[in-house]
């Protein structure tokens, strides 16, 4: 037996032989003679078509599967395959390089990869990706191959694109290793949304895995273990079957209230992207929503949805759960996520640049129209308003002055809205987190918003593969900020909340809710498992491990000590 380690992309364990995902065959001839060039033009509409058609396949089965959120990159897709400039790229390679319509789509794909692989913003660089995966359809289409695959057991593969995922029989596929790849990336996010345990970033280890190779796919720690002997294999046997009656337990208790042993409520939300997402809301037991990403609204579209196309979003969310609080954050643009109808600034460093609020007030009759829509939807529900990225009490007092006027408009135009919907913000950046006392005069809550929190705080790319070791949420620095944030928000009266990837880790539940967070917002899977966690909490124990692990000097010196206070309860 030998080990690879990589990077734990999504908990569980499975067990079954290696199956490498084959690479499509380019046995295409290259060039063409130069009175081809319209019969290749035609081949390359006539892909164009074909490719629509199967994305929307695509996007349609994807929301049904892994939900709306996920099935966006395909929306986005579309756009892709039929945008001007790709292909103008394409009909120039045919015209004036004698290319057939393979070799003019993989160029122009492969030009137009390269270029934004070259850029840097982080969003762009993914779109290289995506440019990629969508010559690789046309390509596939062109030459008549077929996009179902069907592979069974542990797949290994360089990376899984968006289109490789999609063709996937997930019933037969029970785990991923992937030689590149990172917490965030798309095979990782899917694997998570699918429940399948998934390792990446395992390098050139993969080139050692042979088809048939026996392997334990260990998606807690990150490991693979290749051709283990059966002692090894009956111990995480044992786990599966372990990971099973949890599971099972854990269903029992979805529909149970989020209360501590000693009868405190901490309310456990969901995380959503779209409209089509309340529906697992509902399902996980959630009690509302602590996040709702405006985003798909804005992106991938040329010109500003109107104010009637956001009313109907805002107020689908909210008449979905009318009783319950309903947070949706204001349009969070700009840095990794650009809108084409503004178009991408020049910024040596767009994580630090003109991204959030900081673009909302730059774009101001954007945000008002927003802020409109918003204050329109409030009567269908529990509406809180929630400002990302403020950084500085002056960034809140202007956001909260323009919310005034938009609701001073509707007032004059008599068109009927709450006047006493909630205000609060994302703490996301450290510099929010040091004056949150201040800025808690000024609002109604706070929520913790961890992946950006990390990031700034640590200074390191949480996608940068070689500074991962920082992207840690139990880093000191970073818990010293989220007790800070929570201490304000007590003295304040005011509520606080999280909405980051460590609100849905059970191993952390124990300390934010001794650090005296009143609310926890996460996606669907992990709400039974935070629930369970919670109900087997005592607070005054959960306090004092808090203040002793404010104490501790390393972040592998809490997670230590989280481990040994987790070893207490039943699972």
């Amino acid at each position: 037996m030998w080990k690879i380690k990589g990077i734990a992309a999504s908990a569980g364990i499975a067990i079954g032989p290696i199956v490498h995902m084959q690479e499509a065959v380019h046995d295409f001839c290259r060039l063409v003679d130069a009175s081809q060039a319209p019969a290749e033009k035609e081949r390359f509409y006539a892909a164009q078509q074909a490719a629509e058609k199967e994305l929307e396949i695509l996007q349609e089965r994807t929301a049904i599967n892994m939900g709306e959120q996920q099935a966006e990159v395909f929306a986005a897709h579309k756009l892709m395959v039929t945008d001007p400039s790709f292909v103008e790229v394409v009909l120039n390679h045919i015209d004036n390089h004698q290319a057939s319509a393979e070799a003019a789509v993989e160029d122009a794909a492969n030009e137009i990869a390269a270029m934004f692989a070259g850029l840097d913003s982080e969003y762009m660089q993914e779109r290289a990706s995506d440019i990629k995966d969508i010559g690789k359809r046309l390509v596939r289409i062109l030459q008549g191959g077929t996009a179902e695959v069907n592979y069974t057991g542990v797949l290994a593969a360089q990376d899984l694109l968006p289109s490789d995922t999609a063709a996937l029989d997930l019933n037969c596929v029970s785990g991923f290793i992937t030689a590149l790849g990172g917490k965030t990336s798309h095979s990782s996010i899917l694997a998570r949304a699918a429940g399948i345990p998934a390792v990446v970033g395992v390098g050139s280890a993969l080139e050692k895995l042979n088809n048939g190779d026996h392997v334990i796919v260990d998606g807690h720690v990150g490991e693979v273990l290749v051709n283990p002997e059966e002692d090894i294999l009956n111990d995480y046997r044992l786990r599966i079957k372990k990971e099973q009656e949890r599971a099972a337990l854990l269903a029992s208790v979805g529909h149970l209230p989020s209360e501590t042993l000693d009868g405190h409520h901490i309310e456990l939300a969901c995380n959503i992207g779209t409209p089509g997402d309340m529906e697992k809301v509902i399902a996980a037991g959630a009690e509302g929503v602590g996040l709702f990403r405006t985003e798909f609204l804005f992106l991938d579209k040329t010109s500003v949805p109107t104010e009637e196309e956001q009313v109907e979003s805002y107020k689908a969310v909210l008449a979905a759960m009318p009783d319950k609080k309903i947070v949706i954050r204001t349009l969070d643009a700009g840095g990794d996520k650009q809108l084409p109808f503004i178009g991408g600034l020049p910024e040596a460093n767009p994580a630090l640049g003109l991204r959030a609020i900081r673009l909302c007030m730059v774009y101001q009759d954007v945000f008002k129209t927003q802020l409109r829509a918003l204050l329109r939807a409030s009567v269908a529900g529990n509406l809180h308003i929630m400002f990302p990225m403020i950084a500085t009490v002056d960034e809140l007092l202007s956001a909260k002055a323009l919310l005034k006027k938009a609701a001073e408009e509707l007032t004059q135009e008599g068109i009927p809205y709450k006047s006493d919907v909630a205000v609060g913000i994302m703490v996301e950046v450290p510099a929010a987190a040091a004056i949150a006392d201040i800025l808690a005069e000024e609002v109604d809550f706070f929520s913790i918003g961890t992946n950006d929190l990390v990031q700034y705080t640590m200074a390191a790319d949480r996608m940068n593969e070689h500074v991962a070791y920082l992207s840690d949420y139990f880093q000191p620095p970073v818990v010293r900020l989220i007790g800070n944030v929570a201490k304000a928000a007590q003295k304040a009266g005011k509520w606080v909340g999280m909405c980051g990837e460590m609100a849905g880790d059970p191993l952390a539940t124990p300390l934010l809710v001794g650090l005296g967070l009143t609310e926890l917002s996460m996606n669907g899977r992990a709400v039974p498992v935070v629930k369970h966690r919670i109900r087997q909490l005592d607070i005054q124990k959960t306090q004092k491990w808090a203040d002793d692990i404010l104490s501790l000097r390393t972040a592998s010196d809490i997670k230590k000590r989280l481990e040994e206070i987790a070893l207490q309860f039943e699972i």
